[in-house]
């Protein structure tokens, strides 16, 4: 604790040789010294994770996620208003980007860099935050276990709103803390305004709401002082009424969002393998690198299919770099058992230790715990639990859990806890930028924007718009795109499967409708563009796509085979990186 870090060896020595006032002096300038070497080391810290996060943040294409967070931003504020209407998240993320792109302008670094800041500040908070039973040590340590957690890296380098609210959950949980220790209304004011930031960035942040009142229960239920636990509940009601008050102009946009669709690619709960160990695996993924995570989560998959296909682009000569060559080499399973050890080890440290008056265990192990059960509990009724993505706001507690850990060991022991962690952390972000997650998004917009002239119609396949629209640049405003089902462009992350596909998954066929909608979307772009007007068809080429694109893909080309060869004739076709172009020309 940060007393007894006052009293070292040689304060105990000056003590015992010199005078009661040249002891304190001694004290007073070693504790300056002390605090001078603190700062060096949290900004040493603060700036490991900025750096982490901005290496190779622009080596990935914008993918669709990101591309339509792209799209939205560059709005105007009131169309960006509208257009959340038909999503299912809040405004303040796209505000924020909005004007960072003003000012930094709209490429792939720029629109990721606003990630970055966001999740180095996180690393930041966690080292500042000054408590009696957090020692410097311990947020020392617990600020380096942040800033080298590949999942935090990751939404660190995404176009996406989970950075900037794992920002702001922590630092409203910070004020949480002051609140019930301390009380005060500045504290219950700050816990409030973060909270309410946190709401309007991404709705996960309402996961944490339990926390306080769990803890207060926790740590002043027994308190002879009942008073003292009504003063910190009043507290903590009165700031989530205001918070609620707040929030209540985004109420009916929230309630009109149709989040039941924008759910509907996760799988019930009841439907999930190995339900039990699901928060397991969220932990895994947690943790500082050797889990193996979900294919969805792109270039941060590392699995052993992964490492097989690294070792073969290796064998092949594809893949060149000596970090590939030594990481091929290593068996996935190895890494994942040592970041287990580690783990346990570190946690089990870290809640072996004694408490204190304030209930540190509690509090922390609820903040990582409620990210976690709170979604698997509405899972329940609605799809909602995602390993390694709305636990996000877990990961502040998991680093403080771990920096308390770190500094109860001896330094025989922490020194290498710490150099393994930094070998797993190493492992998994030479993963990150290996081969086999290279090249998944070509920039097929980019030659659309080449060869398109003005008053051409793009018609692309759902999950193509927004990657499409962002890469055709400056050219987007002279184009006329179209998406296929039509109703997705308002959504392009969004599709209907209940409304256009039929079978069981991995067997999907075409309903009527999607037959019946091909054939208008066909009709209405050949009656958009003159006689000689050009429609260009884009469309993703992959070696093993999913029977729902090859349903979609089938439907749409029978509805162009059919104006074919009139109005309709197929001029030419080019194949480029992961995407086929076919270009057809509407005959006088």
């Amino acid at each position: 604790m940060l007393s007894s870090e006052k009293d070292t060896p040689e304060v105990k020595e000056i003590r015992r040789e010199s005078p009661p006032e040249a002891a304190e002096t001694a004290s007073e300038n070693l504790s300056r010294a002390a605090s001078v070497r603190f700062a060096a080391l949290s900004l040493a810290v603060v700036a490991l994770g900025l750096i982490v996060r901005l290496l190779f943040i622009g080596r990935y294409e914008v993918w669709l996620d990101e591309a339509y967070c792209f799209g939205v931003a560059a709005k105007p504020i009131r169309a960006i208003i509208a257009d959340l209407a038909l999503d299912n998240g809040p405004p303040l993320y796209y505000f924020l980007l909005h004007y960072w792109m003003a000012l930094f302008g709209e490429g792939p670094v720029a629109l990721r860099s606003l990630s970055a800041v966001f999740s180095a500040g996180t690393v930041a908070v966690v080292v500042f935050w000054k408590t009696p039973w957090f020692s410097r040590r311990a947020r020392l340590l617990a600020g380096f276990v942040l800033a080298i957690t590949p999942l935090a890296v990751y939404y660190a380098q995404e176009t996406r709103m989970y950075s900037p609210v794992l920002f702001f959950t922590a630092v409203g949980t910070v004020f949480l803390e002051k609140g019930l220790r301390r009380g005060g209304r500045g504290n219950w004011a700050l816990f409030g305004l973060f909270t309410l930031l946190g709401l309007y960035t991404s709705y996960i942040a309402i996961f944490l709401v339990p926390l306080g009142y769990i803890v207060a229960v926790a740590g002043y239920c027994f308190e002879r002082n009942r008073g003292l636990l009504l003063r910190r509940l009043a507290g903590l009601l009165a700031a989530h009424l205001a918070v609620v008050l707040l929030f209540l102009p985004w109420l009916p946009t929230f309630v009109s969002q149709p989040s039941a669709e924008a759910t509907g690619w996760i799988a019930r709960l009841p439907d999930q393998p190995n339900k039990v160990l699901l928060p397991v695996q969220s932990l895994s993924v947690m943790t500082v690198g050797g889990a193996y995570y979900p294919t969805y989560l792109r270039h941060l998959w590392m699995s052993p299919q992964k490492a097989a296909a690294v070792r073969e682009a290796v064998r092949q000569g594809r893949e060149k770099r000596l970090s590939a060559r030594i990481l091929a080499r290593i068996p996935p399973v190895v890494p994942l058992y040592l970041v287990a050890v580690l783990t346990v080890a570190v946690l089990g440290a870290a809640l072996g230790q004694g408490e204190t008056p304030f209930p540190r265990r509690v509090f922390l192990v609820c903040w990582l715990a409620l990210p976690i059960l709170v979604p698997l509990a509405l899972s329940l009724v609605r799809p909602m639990y995602v390993v390694g993505r709305y636990e996000l706001t877990a990961l502040p507690a998991l680093a403080g859990l771990s920096g308390l850990g770190l500094a109860g060991f001896r330094k025989a022991v922490r020194i290498p806890a710490l150099v393994l962690a930094s070998l797993l952390f190493l492992y998994t972000w030479g993963h990150m930028q290996s081969f086999g997650n290279t090249g998944l998004e070509p920039a097929r917009g980019a030659y659309v924007a080449r060869i398109a002239r003005p008053g051409d119609i793009v018609l692309t396949e759902a999950f193509e718009y927004a990657p499409t629209y962002y890469y055709a640049g400056s050219r987007r405003d002279t184009l006329k795109l179209m998406t296929f089902p039509r109703d997705t462009k308002d959504h392009s992350a969004w599709i209907d499967y209940d409304k256009w596909l039929s079978g069981p998954l991995g067997a999907e066929t075409p309903r009527q409708a999607l037959l019946d909608e091909a054939a208008a979307t066909v009709k209405e772009a050949v009656d958009a563009i003159p006689a000689g007007g050009r429609i260009i068809v884009v469309r993703p080429v992959s070696p093993k796509p999913p029977q729902w694109v090859t349903a979609m893909e089938s439907a749409l080309y029978e509805a162009l085979d059919a104006a074919t060869p009139r109005p309709l004739y197929r001029d030419v076709s080019a194949e480029t990186p992961g995407s086929r172009v076919v270009i057809y020309r509407k005959l006088p």
